[in-house]
């Protein structure tokens, strides 16, 4: 099959679009020269001149007046339409990343030589081809009161919210580790969560554009969106800056949670850290020769620091971050339609005082180091005026050094968990930092040509064909603590900075083993694409795509897990009533096929795969009845290990389901990759001569969730020592629904020195699926799993989503006011946001073993979901916030400014209790949800989940904390002020 893939590629990369690249992001110029009756003009020459551009690009139109001009640097362009005979046009525009810009001429007849320059089309942010997209340009962001980030551009755009665990960007209702992340058209996405790493300096950044719906063909392996930035390249004049920006956690005000504990004298310091902490960041770049060969570089280098504080202890911990970034990249022109890049990025990161999850004390926290680094090469060729091709090789490398407990002995490399508390961590870190590195890599390489087909009734074609092979790459020996061993402590005690557990008959302990090491595990996706940008007439044109994914998944073992493959249709259409680009109505057709989830095809592996065996504790009662003085953790856990050493240990009777990686877990035949169908209707105009708008309806249904089935057809296997075990067979299921209904408006209006604009999103994410946690990633559900004991009813109600945020604006003006000349510049910034809240509901776990006659399973589970009210009974409240910037640049000389950034956030203190889920809290959240039954009170009535309706107070009560804020990150950012300086040329 592979032969067969390669060689359909081969034949592919023989036909031909330069449309949207996921290659080094470059632009498109398109259009058609006329003349005064509307007649085509063959022959004609077309001319586009840029600082952004080696040298310049001509072409010369078709017999039917059509051009193209590909592989254009984003940037302010001229361009030039002339023949003999005829007036010279010159034309203004933008273009930006992965854009397709239409511009078009009408030349008069002339008997002298004359050029008239006449308005461009529209240079706005505001995406007006079937693609939903935005750009922002860097000096938008400079002007805002942003922290420049490619993801703060993303949160900026219609469609896109922060509501993922922890706080991870979510686009149009798919699931946070969905959406691509490019910088320069490679991928930085990290290989578990799917998140953004900062793989680039923030003054390197040029632009960044962020696609929502009606993606291209030409991009694969995400249910999101697109979110692809590029850096700088140089140019033929020498620039450069140096900034340093100024942050002190004094500079913030007390959010209530902190504010609130002072107070009550919880904490008696002010838990802000009183540090500057500066940030530098330099840039260079210029001509090694002029027109042939460019250089860029930059640093940034930072030392952070700021005060943390435990959840339900509130004790101040300093957390440090020690980070170095690197980026350098050349440009070179071998021949005026032969380009080559090179790019190099490198992070140095060291890290003391992280922790993971939700954490009640210091000796949860670990130092480690994070080394990443990526390396880049692309190529671009024109082969003729109408055929081009373009290449790109990338490779990333990421590790965890260090990243875990120090100690694997089982009494101080044992993790603790409160039950009571949402499962808060204590006494030992999350994971092993003394035994192997963790590494995940990946490595991409594309190809693609594209032809230009001019024709005179059908219109004209821009006609791309690609290949992409793209390698995520994992290794891992993932110990979940230094021992192997978790407790799940009944509740604790706390007594100052203090945690003692507390160890009765619903305590549990588990043992997460790694019976065999890793080998490293490689899931490699094989594509390719066609597309036809398709221009019938002046009034109509088509996107006609389709992507070809093939999955070859191999797992930690080296053992061949996954093997499927599925088409991708991207169809779109567009009606321009008057053909002039004023208006026009788009709709679309999309089907988005993601990339094999790696933890969850590497699940049925041994290969470093922990196994999750638990056990019941039955040993003697520790610290129950509120003894004044409790027993310390170290002596409560040799009580437990005692007991339990001596009870059997690891042979004892299992309590509920064991997984056991390699045993009883299994991948099902046909394992195929998520996926969304996407429907877009929507409106496109221009507002005089450089604003427009934009309104999309999108609705996404999401199909083939990750489902875990574990029933009587799936049978029994047992160990090498003769203990049974249910098998566990990872699947897809088509009984689970998510779905996400939008309308997204945008607006672009600038008026003279005020620039204007903003956005709103109506957002409805429902469903009985979230497929995702902060602390794993992606998941499969356990819809299948033990079918007789529950029902989905109460088990996977429908409601809406965690993510679900109904209304969404963001408006921003900046203003560059009238200074004189001599006095410099000066310009102003607001940015208004709005969120409506997100919901929440009350969900616990309950036993129904005792309601349920043993079909003949061998460890049936012993604990399952209960939802006691809807999911979305609760909602955040609703979220506003004004922030205010201020930028002022002096010459000192030559082209060389000094330059003030202040920025002001969240300028009138709002304290909206906002956040459900954020990366300060931890995977925990930072909303206590937590729900008790039985399980964790004894006094609690138990009751039969098939038969009885539970009655709060009496068979589950919510926590003495539930819906309060577990930390400062519940609430929004208080105000907040910082600055920067430097000097730019």
């Amino acid at each position: 099959m592979r032969r067969r893939i390669l060689a359909l590629a081969a034949a592919l990369v023989c036909l031909g679009l330069p449309a949207w690249s996921q290659t080094n992001p470059t632009g498109t110029l398109s259009g058609k020269v006329v003349d005064e009756q509307g007649l085509p003009i063959p022959g004609a020459t077309v001319t586009a001149q840029s600082p952004a551009l080696q040298g310049v690009r001509s072409t010369t139109t078709s017999a039917n007046g059509d051009y193209v001009i590909p592989f254009l640097p984003p940037g302010e362009y001229t361009v030039s339409f002339e023949l003999t005979g005829f007036k010279t046009i010159q034309n203004t525009t933008r273009v930006s990343p992965g854009d397709t810009k239409v511009v078009t001429a009408t030349l008069p007849l002339t008997t002298i030589t004359e050029t008239v320059t006449v308005t461009g089309q529209p240079a706005g942010d505001i995406g007006q081809g079937a693609a939903v997209a935005t750009s922002f340009k860097n000096d938008l962001v400079e002007k805002l009161p942003l922290n420049r980030t490619l993801q703060q551009a993303a949160l900026l755009t219609p469609g896109v919210q922060g509501t993922g665990p922890n706080g991870n960007v979510v686009v149009n209702g798919a699931m946070s580790f969905e959406s691509l992340y490019l910088v320069n058209g490679v991928v930085v996405n990290e290989n578990l969560r799917g998140q953004a790493q900062n793989l680039y300096i923030e003054d390197a950044l040029q632009e960044t554009t962020i696609t929502t719906a009606s993606v291209s063909a030409e991009y694969g392996r995400f249910q999101g969106g697109v979110v692809n930035s590029i850096t700088k390249s140089g140019g033929n004049q020498f620039s450069g800056s140096f900034r340093t920006t100024f942050d002190n956690d004094r500079w913030r005000a007390l959010t209530f949670y902190e504010q609130d504990r002072l107070d009550r004298n919880l904490i008696t310091d002010d838990p802000r850290t009183d540090t500057v902490i500066p940030t530098y960041e330099a840039t260079l770049g210029g001509p090694l020769l002029k027109d042939k060969l460019w250089f860029f570089g930059a640093a940034r280098m930072r030392d952070f620091k700021e005060t943390r504080i435990t959840s339900f202890t509130n004790l101040n911990f300093d957390r440090e971050l020690n980070e170095k970034r690197y980026e350098g990249k050349l440009t070179w022109a071998l021949t005026p339609n032969h380009t080559l890049k090179a790019g190099y990025m490198k992070i140095q990161s060291k890290e003391n005082g992280n922790s993971f999850g939700t954490i009640m004390d210091l000796a949860s926290v670990v130092n480690r180091e994070l080394p990443n680094d990526l390396l880049s090469a692309n190529y671009t060729g024109i082969l003729s005026s109408n055929f081009f091709v373009e290449a790109q090789y990338s490779r990333r490398q990421f590790s965890f050094v260090n990243s875990g407990s120090q100690y694997t002995d089982p009494i101080k490399g044992t993790l603790m968990l409160d039950q009571s508390r949402s499962n808060a961590r204590f006494w030992s870190p999350t994971f092993c930092g003394v035994c192997d590195d963790e590494k995940r890599d990946n490595q991409n390489i594309i190809a693609k040509a594209s032809y230009f087909l001019s024709t005179g009734k059908a219109g004209s074609h821009n006609l791309v064909a690609g290949f992409d092979m793209f390698d995520d790459k994992r290794f891992a020996n993932n110990h979940q603590s230094g021992s192997d061993y978790r407790v799940y402590a009944t509740s604790t005690l706390v007594q100052g900075s203090n945690v003692s557990p507390v160890f009765d008959s619903n305590t549990f302990i588990r043992w997460t083993p790694i019976f065999v090491s890793s080998e490293g595990n490689r899931f490699r996706t094989v594509s390719v694409f066609l597309n036809d940008a398709w221009t019938f007439n002046k009034h109509l044109s088509f996107n006609l795509g389709l992507r070809y994914d093939k999955n070859d998944g191999r797992d930690s073992q080296g053992v061949v897990r996954v093997k499927d493959s599925a088409f991708s249709p991207r169809l779109s259409g567009t009606f321009d009533p008057k053909g002039d680009g004023k208006l026009s109505a788009r709709v679309s057709y999309a089907q988005y096929v993601a990339a094999i989830a790696n933890s969850v095809g590497d699940s049925a592996s041994a290969g470093g795969q922990p196994a999750t065996i638990d056990f019941d504790y039955l040993g003697p009662l520790v610290n129950t009845g509120n003894p004044a003085n409790p027993i310390p953790t170290d002596q409560a856990l040799q009580t437990l290990f005692g007991w339990f050493n001596a009870n059997g240990g690891t042979s004892r009777t299992p309590r509920g389901a064991p997984s056991v990686p390699g045993v009883n877990t299994a991948i099902a035949d046909g394992l195929k990759s998520p996926n969304t169908q996407e429907f877009v209707v929507g409106l496109a105009a221009r507002l005089g001569s450089r604003g427009s708008v934009r309104v999309d309806g999108v609705y996404r249904k999401f199909r083939d969730f990750y489902a875990s089935r574990t029933d009587l057809t799936t049978g029994q296997v047992k160990d090498q020592y003769g203990k049974s075990f249910d098998l566990q067979v990872t699947e897809n299921t088509g009984d689970l629904e998510r779905t996400y209904r939008g309308v997204n408006v945008q607006i672009s209006y600038p008026i003279g020195k005020l620039g204007l604009g903003g956005n709103y999103t109506y957002g409805h994410v429902q469903g009985n699926v979230e497929g995702e946690t902060g602390g794993s990633g992606p998941g499969a559900t356990g819809v299948y799993a033990y079918p007789e004991y529950f029902s989905a009813v109460w088990a996977f109600p429908e409601g809406d989503l965690a993510s679900d945020v109904r209304h969404k604006v963001r408006f921003w003006s900046t203003w560059d006011t009238p200074l004189p000349q001599a006095a410099g510049k000066l310009s102003l910034g607001l940015l208004q946001f709005f969120s409506s809240g997100s919901p929440y509901g009350s969900a616990g776990t309950v036993d129904t073993r005792p309601y349920v006659t043993n079909p003949g399973y061998a460890t049936p589970p012993s604990s399952r979901t209960y939802w006691f009210e809807p999911r979305d009974t609760y909602k955040t409240e609703d979220l506003w916030r004004t922030d205010l910037s201020l930028n002022y640049s002096h010459r000192i000389a030559g082209s060389a400014e000094v330059f003030f950034r202040g920025t002001v956030l969240n300028v009138f203190n709002r304290s909206e209790f906002a956040n459900l889920f954020d990366g300060g809290c931890g995977t925990g959240g930072c909303i206590d949800t937590t729900i008790q039954t039985n399980r964790q009170v004894t006094s609690l009535a138990r009751f039969n989940p098939f038969t009885q309706e539970p009655v709060e107070g009496v068979n589950w009560r919510k926590g003495s904390s539930f819906g309060n804020a577990t930390s400062r990150y519940a609430y929004q950012t208080p105000r907040t002020y910082g600055f920067s300086i430097g000097v730019r040329f």
